[in-house]
């Protein structure tokens, strides 16, 4: 599983013209123990005991794309209004409501298990459909014709329908609706047919439908990621826009993975949580997405970039793709909340500290879908 997923992301990647890749590292990262939950503990419900986990702090590497020695320092934004907190109650269907000291202390425990475990044995991947590897090498080739790759997209009904619905979107407008294959893919192109495949591939890994928190938290965590990964895209400054893309996507499979272990670990659909629990429980689902993507072998910049995401004691020296995958995930946090009526769009509160290409960028993601990256770029604030 693992060589055939590596094989894929590297195709994915480009590795073939010379994208550094890297291997999974020998040692596992530092992993701090969860509490003794036999031991009795005389706490208000208010103060759950929570094992905290603390990431190591992550320096961006001595290379030409992430050496930030010589250029102005990178500076998280901070929302004014709790994005995060919301948003997790959001997905989770409720608020926590106080907390259950014993429910957080096993769901941690079984989070910090996974995290110490061998992933490949661990978590159920779905294999990636054979014709995507070979449809991203023909992808390479200058001399493939829009006939060709229709005869390779036709192999995976799933991929053909993803084509047919793109072209035939809100973005493109045809006037009357395209049914032939081989006319969708010349439409798309080679960036428009990457970002398909590039869905195809990640649809099961985000939809992986299980128990009650799995099945109520997986549609909104999947719009999440798409318009994520349209941010990424939308704001890439000297750096692969596709790259951004993916990277967007890869953000949230650890969160599912963890939302698939509350259904494991917890009975009923529901318990209560402190506010304590949403952050840790985000840390350890920030971790799980770049130890995959380490399994996977992408690209060091990619995985430099969503270790960030689990924070750490220290500051963060930002690289450039975690700075902006940090904004991106929380513009598209904001737009989903707002689209939910959870958040008012009017509210001045949620662009302060936003750049003008930012704020564009989260009000035009009220309406773009997932392939709608061209309505962004083109817009005049964007460009600011």
């Amino acid at each position: 599983m693992a060589n055939t997923l590596s094989k894929f992301f590297n195709r994915l990647f480009g590795a073939e013209q010379g994208t550094p890749v890297i291997s999974p590292p020998q040692a596992a990262p530092e992993i701090v123990a969860a509490p003794k939950a036999a031991e009795p503990v005389e706490k208000a419900a208010s103060e759950p005991l929570i094992a905290v986990h603390q990431a190591e702090p992550v320096l961006a590497p001595d290379t030409p794309a992430n050496n930030t020695a010589n250029t102005e320092k990178l500076i998280a934004w901070k929302p004014v209004l709790p994005v995060e907190s919301l948003f997790f109650d959001w997905i989770m269907g409720y608020p926590g409501e106080g907390g259950n000291v014993e429910t957080e202390q096993t769901v941690m425990q079984a989070l910090y298990k996974l995290l110490a475990s061998d992933l490949n044995d661990a978590v159920i991947v779905p294999r990636v459909p054979s014709v995507i590897p070979q449809l991203l090498n023909s992808l390479r080739s200058k001399t493939i014709s829009a006939g060709d790759l229709s005869r390779q997209i036709v192999k995976d009904v799933v991929l053909v329908g993803e084509v047919i619905n793109t072209v035939n979107s809100a973005l493109y407008n045809p006037a009357d609706r395209i049914n032939s294959l081989e006319k969708a893919v010349m439409i798309l192109g080679e960036e428009g047919l990457r970002l398909v495949i590039a869905k195809v591939a990640f649809r099961p890994i985000i939809n992986l439908n299980a128990g009650q928190f799995t099945r109520r938290a997986a549609p909104h965590i999947w719009a999440q990621s798409e318009k994520c990964a349209v941010a990424c895209h939308t704001l890439a400054r000297d750096m692969d826009p596709f790259h951004a893309f993916l990277t967007g996507l890869m953000k949230n499979v650890g969160l599912i993975i963890a939302f698939r272990l509350l259904d494991q670990t917890c009975e009923h659909g529901k318990f209560k949580y402190s506010p304590a629990f949403q952050p840790i429980f985000s840390s350890v689902a920030a971790t799980l997405s770049y130890r995959i993507a380490q399994r996977w072998e992408f690209p060091e910049h990619v995985i430099l970039a969503l270790q960030q995401q689990a924070g750490g004691r220290k500051a963060i020296e930002w690289s450039p793709l975690g700075h902006l995958l940090h904004t991106a995930d929380l513009i598209a946090k904001m737009r989903l909340l707002v689209n939910h009526s959870q958040l008012n769009s009017s509210d001045k509160k949620l662009r302060l500290g936003l750049n003008p290409a930012e704020v564009s960028c989260f009000d035009l993601l009220n309406e773009i879908q997932l392939y709608d990256t061209t309505g962004v770029q083109q817009h005049p604030e964007a460009q600011t």
